[in-house]
């Protein structure tokens, strides 16, 4: 939005093509389905976003231009990285034409589109642990390992095998929103999940 106005859905973005993200014929197929004004990288007219592979440096040509990273895999690590570097977007190359207008429409809006599937795998990690929430078994393993016992001994409390109790360690992990043993102890005793 080089003018300043807001653009309706149904006006023509101007985009700019990185030589990279130009050879991704399916990804430029979608977006002049969108539609859009597909421009060369090297190209000084005004344009609402700048599409760049993921590999690039994280300098667009005129600083103004919202910048959309194209990455193969659009995952949590990516997204997160994709923002660190200021960002405006990501999306891969086989997006369809209704995620990439998706996608360009929240840019020119100012939003940072998230894909949903990681919208909700990040909303639930939002929402904390409650006591009621966790299992008899859930809370005996965290009060033990909060005592420093090992796999080995809380598993033969539990009287069941070592690698059962990793599995269920790791559902525990995952429903907690936690990535390992460490962050998951602390969470914990934050959230007051820990026996006295």
């Amino acid at each position: 939005m080089a003018d300043g106005n807001t653009r309706s859905h149904s006006s023509m973005w101007t985009i700019v093509l990185s030589d990279d993200v130009a050879t991704h014929r399916r990804l430029v197929a979608t977006l002049r389905a969108v539609p859009v004004r597909l421009v060369p990288d090297g190209h000084h007219a005004p344009a609402d976003i700048r599409l760049v592979a993921g590999t690039e440096p994280a300098t667009g040509a005129d600083g103004r231009v919202p910048r959309v990273v194209v990455v193969d895999v659009v995952d949590e690590i990516v997204v997160r990285a994709v923002m660190r570097s200021g960002a405006a977007g990501v999306t891969s190359p086989d997006v369809t034409v209704e995620e990439a207008r998706a996608i360009l429409s929240g840019v020119v809006a100012g939003s940072f589109p998230v894909p949903y599937h990681l919208a909700v795998a990040l909303a639930t990690r939002l929402e904390p642990a409650t006591r009621a929430s966790l299992t008899e078994r859930d809370r005996v393993i965290l009060d033990r390992l909060a005592c420093g016992d090992t796999i080995r001994v809380i598993a033969q409390r539990l009287g069941c095998s070592e690698r059962h109790t990793r599995r269920h360690l790791h559902t525990l992990w995952d429903k907690m929103g936690v990535s390992g043993r460490a962050q998951g102890l602390v969470a914990a005793a934050r959230q007051g999940l820990l026996s006295p």
